[in-house]
């Protein structure tokens, strides 16, 4: 990594560079040289529409012997400015490759320049929603430091506020008190010269917030002692796109790369994103796993929800897989399966779609995994945390906790403070009830008004069977089709339908529906209307009535029954609203 000397402060980093020697073999005394002077400029061309990468990963992956592996990455954000990489010699044992990864979207910020004055250089604080958008202009107003005394005094109200920021270049405690005095945006800047990269920390900005290098705010502060001064913009704040590219190099590098893509040629997604019943930037991670076994993350970036966008993928044999949480650091991690892409491929996809609720454990491939299984005289269960209609999700480390408790005729055989447990069960047939609880608190429920909390419980039999290692155990989990908006919600009219299914797990395929019920709460529980429910060819639906429910949420209890008599309860709360 080389620094930006034009950064007075030492922070900037100004380029990345990948210097390898794939294989050399030493013999006797050997100088190398790695001179990162004289690596070669990687650069990205999207051909149908402008763009700008937010996040570039270089990487290698060294085998040898059909058995080792050496790998390695390194990524960047949009402040770097320059990727650089020098590849001279091939692995003459064994195999090397190096890759670049890029995450590309449509240019935040394409103009902003005083009116009838000079263009400015900012960059934004984050990429999140809270941004400048479309065309629009404004006044400027010089609010010194940002105290809220001087935000006040400067009148910042529909207007963009000129701040010093401290040299660490965090914004968030300046935007906050400039949105509280109703500042239109934050325009920073600090003493030290040279280009900085603002930072409102993760999440969401108060209000747009961005940066400007000493200099330039210089220049402003000078005009405004002349007059008024209005500023112009052209910036998109949600990108309608991103593209997700890998290009991976097996031989040498030592001349300059631009990679030209087409959409033609790459692999197209078209995804839909619900939101748990309040708008929010969710976090999204991209991890990229090539043939050879090396698995590589992209800096995580952040994608407005509800929304929907096209997303681009590079052909080829890179696996992709996504992640998506509603909140961070705490909350949970929706993930999605490995996926290649070929050219002109095209699909759909719907993240936090349905009523998310417990699920079955799934695999990296898409394939259901074991939830639950029992070994001699032990019953071992862990479900998947959340499940969408799609994709598994996985835990928050502080905003999800979980219960769980299995009984047999009423006598309680064990309990946990977890949602999963491994239970001591007599040899005998008999029959079982397990109950899950989960609940959603913190600062993670703050964007999580739906399925704040749920009640899973499983009645089946089981006995020893000394002739099985393992038994699977018959564990049903129900899936629900609501056509609810990107919040979740529904009008308030009567004869709306819910698609019911229902889903086993790597232990257990579940025998035909043959029994649903589907009661629906406006008061968390305390009193419940019955649906109605009905069956055409296999397929199960329940019709809940909402006329004159218009902004009331919905609990919602289901009762599903298999062939073999395996059944589940499963109570939802919140899990959507009327609108």
């Amino acid at each position: 990594m080389t620094p930006d000397a034009a950064d007075a402060t030492g922070g900037m980093t100004d380029s990345v560079g990948y210097l390898a020697r794939p294989q050399v073999d030493v013999t006797k005394d050997t100088t190398v040289v790695l001179d990162a002077r004289k690596a070669h400029r990687l650069r990205v061309e999207t051909a149908d529409r402008a763009s700008e990468s937010r996040s570039t990963t270089l990487a290698f992956g060294r085998t040898w012997d059909g058995t080792w592996l050496h790998a390695g990455s390194v990524t960047g954000n949009r402040s770097v400015r320059t990727y650089l990489a020098d590849v001279q010699g091939k692995a003459r044992e064994g195999d090397f490759e190096f890759a670049s990864f890029w995450r590309a979207y449509a240019p935040q910020l394409e103009k902003l320049a005083v009116v009838g004055g000079a263009a400015l250089h900012p960059r934004t604080a984050s990429t999140g929603s809270v941004n400048l958008d479309g065309t629009g202009e404004a006044a400027l107003v010089d609010a010194g430091t940002g105290t809220p005394d001087e935000l006040r005094a400067a009148g910042v109200a529909g207007k963009i506020a000129l701040v010093e920021a401290d040299d660490d270049g965090y914004l968030y405690s300046l935007a906050r008190d400039a949105k509280a005095a109703g500042a239109k945006a934050v325009l920073a800047h600090r003493r030290a010269a040279g280009p900085w990269q603002p930072s409102i920390g993760f999440g969401q900005a108060p209000v747009p917030s961005l940066g400007i290098e000493a200099d330039e705010a210089a220049a402003l502060k000078s005009a405004l002692a002349k007059g008024a001064v209005t500023l112009r913009w052209k910036a998109t704040a949600v990108s309608p796109f991103v593209y997700n590219l890998a290009f991976p190099e097996t031989g040498p590098v030592v001349s300059d790369r631009t990679y030209q893509v087409r959409d033609k040629k790459l692999g197209t997604v078209t995804a839909t994103y619900e939101a748990m019943g309040v708008a929010a930037d969710y976090v999204d991670t991209m991890v990229m796993a090539l043939p050879y076994g090396g698995v590589f993350s992209a800096a995580g970036d952040s994608v407005a929800v509800p929304g929907k966008r096209t997303e681009y993928y590079s052909a080829g044999d890179t696996a992709w897989t996504r992640y998506l949480s509603s909140s961070f650091p705490w909350g949970e991690a929706m993930a999605d399966q490995a996926r290649t892409y070929t050219a002109g491929s095209k699909r759909a996809e719907n993240w936090y779609r349905g009523i998310p609720a417990p699920s079955a454990p799934r695999g990296t491939d898409g394939s259901l995994e074991l939830a639950a299984e029992r070994q001699d005289n032990l019953i071992g269960v862990a479900p998947a945390f959340w499940g969408d209609t799609e994709h598994m999700g996985i835990q928050g480390s502080f905003g999800d906790i979980g219960s769980m408790r299995l009984t047999s005729g009423g006598k309680v055989i064990g309990e946990t403070g977890w949602p999963s447990g491994t239970f001591n069960v007599p040899a005998e047939d008999a029959a079982y009830e397990l109950t899950m609880d989960t609940t959603k608190f913190g600062q993670p429920a703050a964007v999580w008004q739906r399925s704040t909390s749920t009640r899973t419980v499983w009645k089946f039999r089981s006995h020893r069977d000394e002739t099985a290692y393992s038994q699977g155990i018959p564990l049903l989990f129900p899936g629900y089709d609501v056509d609810t908006d990107g919040l979740k919600t529904v009008p308030a009219r009567d004869g709306q339908t819910i698609g019911l299914s229902v889903t086993g797990h790597a232990g257990y395929t579940p025998g035909k529906l043959v029994a649903a019920k589907v009661s629906y709460s406006y008061d968390g529980g305390e009193s419940w209307t019955e649906g109605t429910t009905s069956q055409r060819d296999g397929r199960w639906t329940a019709t809940v009535n909402h006329a004159g429910a218009a902004g009331k949420p919905v609990t919602l209890k289901t009762e599903l029954t298999d062939a073999n008599g395996n059944s589940v309860v499963q109570t939802v709360t919140d899990a959507y609203a009327v609108r």
